[in-house]
């Protein structure tokens, strides 16, 4: 019985240091595209990354894609400040998959997106394979 309680709190112990390093992740992410910088998100990429957004007509394959998309946005911040609303993180053995409303605010103006953040566990950490996003209705 002890070894089974011991395992169950370094399970749950393991999900939250999982769940505080992808959040970590997508907040130096969004800090980054707040200033322009879309360094700090490509670097969380893949070289397989897969990508679909609002904002392409079609779905990006692969880092160089994805990049080329981003270098639109560098020097230009994408919002003043932003809040990572109702954020979710599952793991599936070396997958996690993050989810939240992205609240974008700039100039006065609120849009809500919603995102999707699939991780998955490399030897040079967690990288991103697939991002999803999308508007989110108003509330």
């Amino acid at each position: 019985m002890r070894t089974l309680v011991l395992a169950a709190v370094l399970c749950c112990a393991a999900g939250a240091a999982v769940t505080d390093d992808i959040l970590a992740l997508e907040r130096k992410a969004m800090d980054g595209l707040q200033k322009g910088d879309p360094d700090p998100s490509l670097a969380a990429a893949a070289p397989d990354i897969t990508y679909f957004h609002a904002v392409t007509d079609k779905r990006l394959d692969g880092l160089p894609a994805v990049k080329a998309l981003f270098e639109q946005y560098r020097g230009r911040p994408l919002f003043d400040s932003y809040e990572m609303s109702e954020p979710k993180v599952q793991t599936a053995g070396d997958i996690a998959i993050l989810t939240y409303i992205l609240v974008r605010h700039l100039q006065g103006n609120t849009a809500r997106y919603n995102a999707t953040q699939v991780y998955r566990k490399t030897g040079d950490g967690w990288r991103v394979i697939h991002s999803h996003w999308s508007a989110a209705r108003e509330q």
